[in-house]
């Protein structure tokens, strides 16, 4: 790579610049981050390019035997489609389960109290039970069949 830049940085130079940091802008606190990351994956995980794109409606719907239109959440057989409120609700399971992982995570601290450790423990795995149930529901609403013998 030296080999290929050296003759052009022979006839170019590269600017002395004494660039300053502005006052007024800070480093953000750690939980700032946080709150940034969190959302951030909550909307990636519930298809917000794919909603911005496509615009799906929010919810579907069917017709019944009687010829009444009932409302779906779940766009059925289709694995690359959603509609807006299926997306919204698979990525709230989706950060519901990260969430688990992360409070399980805050168990580890030694200064934490026996009691609040256990209610922590119960908490996390609780979390990461109610997203996985969660999204195996949905997994099987949006495929039926899918997995079974």
């Amino acid at each position: 790579m030296d080999i290929i830049l050296r003759p052009i940085f022979s006839v170019l130079n590269v600017p002395e610049l004494k660039i300053k940091r502005p006052t007024w802008l800070q480093t953000p606190s750690p939980y700032t981050v946080f709150a940034f990351v969190l959302v951030s994956y909550f909307l990636v995980t519930g298809g917000i390019i794919y909603d911005v794109i496509v615009e799906p409606p929010s919810v579907g719907q069917t017709t019944d035997e009687h010829g009444h239109t009932r409302p779906v959440a779940f766009m059925p057989y289709r694995v690359n489609g959603q509609y807006i409120m299926e997306g919204l609700a698979s990525s709230f399971m989706f950060t519901l389960g990260g969430a688990g992982f992360i409070i399980l995570d805050q168990t580890h601290s030694p200064s934490t109290p026996k009691l609040n450790r256990l209610m922590l423990q119960f908490v996390g795995f609780g979390a990461l039970v109610i997203s996985f149930g969660c999204c195996w529901i949905f997994m099987r609403m949006k495929l039926p069949g899918y997995l079974q013998s």
